[in-house]
């Protein structure tokens, strides 16, 4: 039985558990870019069909835990407020509550202690929509490589050329692949619960979600770092590893340039799938 938004605020996950932490290779991963003066010639589209945004409000909108309803939100919102989460995670509109359930570890600030539930287990079914015109620069399709699953990164432009990046995560299926054009709504996968890492499986599986970022390349040469070659899990995505990313406030960007549902857009053709240049 599929369930609307509001319903899925019941369940919860475990507090202090980071899916999406990686080692931090530069101070920039931890503060959030400036967007440049000149904009974007077009309004984005929302990555999904949960545009609770509309309504100024992030509840029903960014993952929640029993003790931390800030835990899906941009910013220091984790292990209270000691750890940087880059994107937002953005709840399912559609998803189906299942009759088996997942034991999850929470701990509660205020009294010090920790605790846990069995939460039901949920399975998503929402559509991942690129966010703008571009072009797919990494497609991971082995969730066994990254925190973040199967994921999709989509490289952008503002009005004044500079290039910046989209990343949608925790797919159960992409459907693009490198090098291919995408259109503003274009569909890229469907929500989904992947993650390389146990815990992180355990928590997606009470609260299945998309992990969406924006952000820019830090060091365009990073590939060939020693810090590059040296990192674990091993580099993915050459300079577009996401630890070489340093994030936009994903919130304010879709508030800033007015997102729009994929429903209100007319949809246009994606042009032939281009090479990605080395």
């Amino acid at each position: 039985m599929r369930r609307p938004t509001a319903l899925f605020l019941g369940t919860l996950a475990a507090l202090g558990f980071a899916p999406h932490a990686a080692p931090a290779r530069s101070p920039l991963l931890h503060v959030f870019a400036q967007f440049p003066s000149a904009g974007l010639a077009q309004p984005p589209c929302f990555p999904t069909p949960n545009t609770k945004l509309f309504d100024d409000e992030t509840e029903g909108y960014a993952a929640q835990t029993r003790t931390n309803p800030a835990y899906g939100m941009p910013g220091w919102s984790r292990s209270q407020g000691g750890r940087f989460h880059k994107g937002v995670d953005i709840l399912p509109v559609e998803f189906e509550r299942t009759e088996r359930t997942v034991k999850i570890e929470y701990y509660d600030p205020k009294t010090s202690r920790s605790f846990s539930k069995n939460e039901p287990v949920c399975i998503p079914h929402d559509e991942i929509y690129a966010v703008l015109d571009g072009t797919v620069v990494v497609v991971n399709a082995r969730s066994e490589r990254s925190g973040y699953g199967r994921y999709v990164m989509i490289e952008h432009r503002f009005d004044d050329g500079t290039p910046f990046l989209s990343m949608y995560a925790h797919l159960s299926r992409v459907e693009v692949k490198e090098g291919r054009s995408v259109r503003r709504g274009d569909r890229l996968g469907i929500m989904g619960q992947t993650s390389s890492q146990p815990g992180g499986r355990r928590y997606l599986s009470a609260i299945p979600h998309c992990h969406f970022e924006v952000g820019r390349v830090i060091d365009e040469n990073f590939a060939s770092t020693r810090a590059a070659r040296a990192l674990r899990p091993p580099m993915l995505g050459g300079k577009y590893d996401p630890r070489n990313i340093q994030p936009y406030d994903p919130i304010r960007f879709l508030r800033e340039f007015r997102a729009q549902p994929r429903s209100s857009l007319v949809l246009t053709k994606a042009a032939s799938p281009q090479p990605r240049e080395p």
